[in-house]
């Protein structure tokens, strides 16, 4: 049960951190540049794979791509303009992100677009198919996107127990409405059914909170698909219908936390 406390405070967090400002520093902007649904939810895509390590390289790198790419980000995807880009094979383009790597995640996303046109029909395509193929209470949707990309492209998650943090964080961007900072383009996939991209902060700062238990020796848990599900069901007593408002406040705690 929360305190009433406790759901002030980050009740009031999410409210403090959700605003037009968010976007300026955020991998989120990039999204918004493009008025097209089609380059929106594409760019959003790459900026949320590519959120791994300091904001600022994460920014730097997907404004490089985006410099090149143009406006039509969709059209340059599907003439295979990234070639021109990845050339360097299994030298790093950023972290762990290899020019190879950038290659295979843009090629499946080409065959996404020219198969299905956008990435929110395949998807949905993928999501109602696996519903009819399980007999799961619940399905997520994370895991379902994961599974379109082959497992050697390593800019996606392939594991059981991943958390799909970015996957995750990319299905807050298009599927959260009446908000300054999320599209809310995908009205099939119920906002309710969200689960927070967890990764060692908000695993650290759910903990302090008191929301998720340490180990049985006091350690932070992992970020895994089990906690994932078992902080955003947490959420949604704080945020009824919308768990994934929790990760503002989070986020809130962090920036409070480093400014204090």
């Amino acid at each position: 049960m929360i305190s009433r406390n406790l759901w002030e405070k980050l009740s009031f967090l999410a409210e403090k951190y959700e605003t037009p400002d968010f976007i300026n520093n955020d991998p989120s902007k990039f999204m918004h540049q493009f008025s097209e649904q089609k380059d929106a939810e594409a760019v959003a895509f790459l900026a949320a794979n590519m959120a791994f390590g300091q904001r600022k390289q994460i920014l730097s790198h997907v404004d490089s791509i985006l410099q090149i790419s143009g406006t039509d980000f969709v059209d340059w995807v599907q003439n295979e303009g990234y070639r021109s880009v990845f050339t360097k094979g299994d030298s790093s383009f950023y972290r762990v992100y290899t020019h190879d790597a950038m290659n295979s995640f843009f090629d499946t996303i080409k065959q996404i677009l020219d198969t299905s046109g956008t990435l929110e029909n395949h998807f949905k395509v993928m999501y109602d198919q696996k519903r009819v193929q399980t007999d799961c209470d619940k399905l997520y949707l994370a895991p379902v996107i994961c599974n379109c990309f082959d497992k050697n492209c390593t800019l996606i998650p392939h594991g059981k127990d991943s958390a799909c943090k970015k996957v995750n964080m990319f299905l807050r961007w298009m599927v959260r409405d009446n908000s300054p900072v999320d599209l809310g383009l995908w009205t099939w996939y119920g906002k309710e059914n969200l689960l927070l991209p967890l990764d060692v902060h908000v695993m650290q700062e759910a903990t302090n909170l008191g929301l998720l238990a340490p180990t049985s020796t006091g350690r932070v848990q992992s970020a895994s698909m089990k906690n994932a599900v078992v902080l955003s069901n947490i959420a949604s007593e704080i945020f009824p219908g919308d768990p994934a408002k929790l990760d503002y406040a989070l986020f809130g705690l962090g920036v409070d936390d480093n400014n204090s």
